[in-house]
């Protein structure tokens, strides 16, 4: 956006330096200054909220605009409807980019950029228009015709919103980017425990209010200690990444997964009965077993404690201190096992 902002100062600063200096050339460089201010506008939308439509003609209408102004320009009649026109294909391209769908990202910033860039497009077509087929209405470029007028304000004002709501979506990404950063574990990639507990919080409240089942998975990994003593803690850490991994392929999208502390995950189950959490559990063990002996020649076996969403509990707390002391119970019992309601149960 700053791009746009500089190239466009540089354009006018190259129209007004034409006339004294080199019309043609100075001219030629200010509308291709304009439509790379534009295509940086273009590209910003696309950086923000993901691939848009129209790369090609943004692209073709940036080389072909200028190349046709200056190799045109003794015509005013053809300077002024090849360039108004190649202008109004680039900020069309914005529109686009800017109407195409984006699974609801950014929406106000993206209204705005659309309406200032519909606005100029419409006015730039129109003054392109009048300089093309009605010259003797629309002689010069200061001619103080009301499209000509109009469209000098217009410019100012759109291009303004324009900087703004592009400042607006920075902030909007730069924010939740740092949310991310905020909730998110560096290693692993999962929820961290700040994170996860907004979540799952939130989640209990639900199936409270809901009276839907949920079930908290509390697990830790066996014999930790000795994998990083023994292998080094880069083994370690492949051990905390395998396990992340093989939790996204048992965990549904409405399932919330977290390393909650060293060795130490936190799974929260929603719409899951007993069954179905010793299920995951169970298939969680198994893969996880199977990654690790053949990533790292060594079987990763871990223990966990199973809770189950009481209509006695009052919040979250009471579900982890139960599924704390099940998963006590586990280790206890010999570990890589699951306890459910202080019953283990080995693994298979």
């Amino acid at each position: 956006m700053i791009g746009a902002m500089v190239t466009q100062a540089l354009a006018w600063a190259a129209l007004l330096a034409a006339r004294a200096v080199h019309d043609r050339l100075l001219s030629t460089l200010w509308i291709a200054l304009l439509g790379l201010s534009l295509a940086s506008i273009w590209h910003a939308v696309n950086a923000w909220i993901g691939r848009r439509p129209g790369r090609a003609v943004m692209h073709a209408a940036l080389l072909l605009t200028p190349v046709g102004y200056g190799l045109g320009f003794d015509s005013y009649p053809w300077r002024v409807g090849w360039s108004n026109a190649g202008l109004a294909v680039m900020l069309g391209a914005i529109v686009l980019a800017c109407a195409w769908p984006a699974q609801g990202k950014g929406r106000r910033w993206r209204g705005v950029v659309l309406t200032g860039a519909a606005v100029l497009m419409a006015v730039t077509l129109g003054r392109g228009i009048l300089g093309a087929f009605f010259t003797r209405l629309y002689p010069e470029l200061r001619t103080p015709h009301p499209l000509n007028v109009a469209a000098a304000i217009l410019q100012h004002v759109a291009l303004a919103l324009i900087t703004m709501a592009l400042l607006a979506a920075w902030h909007e990404e730069a924010t939740g980017s740092l949310q991310h950063l905020a909730s998110t574990d560096g290693l692993t990639g999962l929820l961290n425990r700040r994170g996860c507990m907004e979540h799952a919080a939130l989640a209990v409240a639900m199936a409270r209010r809901h009276r839907e089942p949920l079930a908290v998975i509390l697990l830790d990994l066996d014999h930790f200690k000795r994998i990083n003593d023994t292998l080094g803690h880069e083994a370690g850490d492949k051990v905390l990444q395998l396990t992340a991994e093989q939790l996204r392929l048992c965990l549904r999208q409405t399932d919330l997964s977290c390393r909650h502390g060293g060795e130490e995950f936190l799974l929260v189950l929603r719409h899951c009965e007993q069954a179905q959490a010793v299920e995951i559990d169970a298939r969680l063990r198994t893969l996880l077993q199977r990654a690790s002996q053949a990533q790292l020649g060594i079987p990763v076996t871990f223990s966990s404690g199973l809770a189950l969403l009481q209509d006695t509990d009052a919040d979250l707390e009471a579900l982890l201190r139960r599924a704390d002391a099940a998963l006590y119970a586990a280790k206890q019992a010999g570990r890589n096992r699951l306890c459910v309601n202080g019953a283990a149960k080995a693994a298979v």
